[in-house]
C-alpha cells in the first residue's frame, strides 16, 4: 500500500465498520488499487490533488475492464470523491454499447469506413472522443471514415475492439465442382 492509500486509512476504517462488510472491503481494495495506480504513474502525493485527469488516465490504462467491473471501480472512486470533498462526480468509464439490431438487422456492410462511422454514431461519440478512448489520432479516424486505404490493419482492429464491432469473413460457395483458378 503506497502513501495515498495510507493517508486514506481513516476513511476506510469508518467505511468498513457499517453496512455489508464483505462488499465494503472489496470496494476499499478497488479504491486502494486506484490510489496505488495514480501514485505510481502520476506521482500525486496528496488526496486533494486527485482530479478528473487521474481518473481518465486510470480508465485508459484499464480498458480491459468489463463494463460491470469498471462500474464497480467507478462506485469506489465516487466514494473516495465524497470523502475528499469533491463537488462533482468523477468521470465515468466509457461504456460499451451495441448496435441496435433494428438498425443493422440482416445488413451486410462491406465498407470498413461505413462500419466504423456507423458504430461511432451509435455510441454517440465524436471523432475526438473516439480518439481519446482508442489512442488513435483524430486525423487517422477521419481518414478511415473517409475511406482512405493506406491505414494499418492494427489501427482498424483497435477501433473495431473499442466500438465492439464483430466481423466475420466468408468465402464464395463454389458449387460448379471446378476449382478456382486465376486467369
Amino acid at each position: 500500500m503506497l502513501t495515498l492509500a495510507k493517508k486514506s486509512e481513516t476513511y476506510f476504517r469508518d467505511y468498513v465498520r457499517g453496512g455489508g462488510k464483505e462488499n465494503r472491503k472489496r470496494q476499499v481494495s478497488r479504491i486502494v488499487e486506484f490510489l496505488d495506480w495514480v501514485e505510481s504513474t502520476e506521482k500525486v502525493n496528496s488526496l486533494h490533488n486527485l482530479g478528473k485527469r487521474h481518473v481518465i488516465g486510470f480508465w485508459k490504462a484499464h480498458r480491459h475492464f468489463s463494463d460491470e467491473t469498471a462500474y464497480k471501480y467507478w462506485l469506489g472512486i465516487s466514494k473516495l470523491w465524497d470523502w475528499i470533498g469533491k463537488h462533482e462526480e468523477p468521470p465515468s468509464p466509457h461504456k460499451s454499447q451495441t448496435f441496435q439490431k433494428s438498425v443493422l438487422k440482416g445488413t451486410v456492410i462491406t465498407e470498413i469506413s461505413t462500419v466504423i462511422k456507423a458504430a461511432r454514431a451509435s455510441h454517440n461519440l465524436t471523432i475526438q472522443q473516439l480518439a481519446n478512448v482508442s489512442g488513435c489520432e483524430p486525423l487517422l479516424i477521419a481518414d478511415i471514415e473517409a475511406g482512405k486505404t493506406n491505414i494499418l490493419l492494427s489501427d482498424i482492429l483497435r477501433l473495431f475492439e473499442i466500438l465492439k464491432i464483430k466481423f466475420s469473413f466468408s468465402t464464395p460457395n463454389f458449387t460448379s465442382g471446378t476449382p478456382f483458378s486465376p486467369q
